[in-house]
């Protein structure tokens, strides 16, 4: 009997053991038993390693949206079960994700995503992920997105993305949409060969710490939308004219430090669209510029951005700048002086007018040499407003020409700083090419002079 009570005890204990160490499994299921699209409304909380969730069947199911809970992991073996093609899991928590190959579309905006996995035996032509949207993460290292080749969208904004090189994306020739505004981007590392994106319709970096951007070597002809502002550009190296891009209907450039000559020839052939009802690009513009502007973009007149710290030309600098500043203040004594002049002729207008009307009124107390002379009174009263009139007309031509004028001087201002601009970049090379030419006849010298 002693025996038989040990051993009940020692299996008590035994069972007690195995359900404490065992990993439980907690089921969900979707909100609608039939359907293209599982709905799960919210995921049961877990307890680590130790709490498992098993999904439903999804074998007839195209999409697997997730509303609420947490997950920190999208382990691999949890995404092989998800047989379907679209995965929607927003707000979550992840942390990190495993990307199974047969994916389509990722919606994983508002995560704590840091790390995209992938199997180390598949091949990049094996994932089928078209659609990336990856905003409002913690990701740093864009490398991860390299084996997704099939890519024709990615979202990758507000991240901690401080440097992008774009021959990441040499091979994703399916890529219409690129969007990484608001990471903070300090560099961007141009491509080593040519960069051919035939199908990119829109490209955003905006809200950025971009200094420069060197597009020598991007050829972009499907690009519909270019986003660059709120950066701090001078100008975009390699880039003549934004007319290149024979499709642009949208583009950003507010909220940078643009040199106004090399801004002014950037845009000069560009059809700016000035109504909802007229054609053209759709262009921002900032709020307030302090000097200078080119449709509205804030610029200023800058020397290269290499030669930023140096004191290269800044006499013509600063006569450029005050006249700029001479342009203006005509601008405002123009204004105030239609103002003030159309107040004028508005008051002696309504003066006469109002003498006008008074004498119709009292026109039936008056007999008729009176209405006679009232009649011609009037005549002059309105021969006076039609003179009125024309002086008006002439003002406003007078200053319309002499506004347009001034704008003509400040484009030929522009282009004189923009002319300035190219050649002191030719001056530097051919300096730079001058001391390469030196250094080699001194280099062919030396062993004639050693010879014995």
């Amino acid at each position: 009997m002693r025996h038989s009570m040990q051993f009940l005890l020692i299996g008590l204990f035994l069972r007690v053991a195995c359900v404490v160490g065992s990993t439980s499994t907690i089921s969900v299921a979707c909100i609608k038993s039939r359907g293209p699209i599982c709905v799960i409304k919210s995921l049961p909380r877990t307890d680590g390693d130790k709490t498992k969730i098993a999904f439903p069947d999804l074998s007839k199911r195209t999409t697997l949206n997730v509303l609420e809970g947490k997950l920190s992991n999208l382990t691999e073996e949890l995404a092989l079960t998800l047989t379907v093609r679209n995965l929607k899991m927003e707000a979550l928590g992840l942390k990190s994700i495993f990307i199974n190959a047969r994916f389509e579309e990722l919606h994983l905006r508002d995560n704590k995503l840091t790390t995209l996995k992938t199997s180390s035996s598949s091949s990049p032509h094996s994932f089928a992920l078209k659609l990336l949207d990856v905003r409002k993460n913690m990701l740093k290292n864009v490398s991860q997105l390299s084996p997704f080749d099939r890519l024709e969208e990615l979202y990758l904004d507000d991240n901690q993305i401080d440097e992008l090189r774009m021959d990441l994306f040499a091979k994703m020739q399916n890529l219409r949409v690129l969007s990484a505004s608001g990471n903070g981007i300090l560099k961007i590392v141009p491509p080593t060969n040519m960069l051919l994106l035939g199908e990119l319709k829109s490209l955003s970096l905006g809200h950025n710490g971009l200094t420069s951007i060197e597009m020598e070597k991007w050829q972009l002809p499907a690009l519909q939308s270019l986003q660059l502002n709120n950066n701090s550009l001078l100008e975009i190296a390699g880039l003549e004219e934004f007319n290149q891009f024979y499709d642009l209907s949208e583009l950003k450039l507010a909220g940078n430090r643009w040199s106004c000559g090399w801004l002014r020839h950037a845009l000069g052939n560009v059809s700016v669209r000035t109504s909802l009802h007229s054609e053209g690009v759709v262009l921002d513009a900032d709020t307030h510029c302090s000097i200078e502007n080119v449709f509205g973009i804030c610029c200023s007149f800058t020397t290269m951005p290499e030669q930023e710290e140096e004191q290269i030309f800044q006499p013509e600098i600063g006569q450029v700048r005050e006249a700029i500043r001479r342009i203006e203040s005509r601008h405002e004594e123009f204004l105030r002086y239609r103002t003030d002049k159309l107040k004028e002729l508005n008051d002696a207008l309504d003066e006469r007018l109002n003498k006008l009307k008074d004498h119709f009124a009292n026109q039936a107390n008056v007999n008729l040499n009176e209405s006679e002379r009232g009649k011609i009174a009037a005549k002059q009263i309105l021969t006076q407003a039609d003179q009125l009139k024309e002086r008006y007309k002439q003002i406003s031509s007078d200053i319309e020409v002499a506004t347009n004028i001034d704008r003509e001087r400040k484009h030929l201002l522009h282009f004189m700083v923009y002319m300035r601009n190219k050649l002191l970049s030719q001056a530097i090379e051919t300096d730079k090419l001058w001391v390469q030419a030196n250094d080699e006849k001194i280099g062919l010298e030396e062993p004639v002079e050693n010879t014995p």
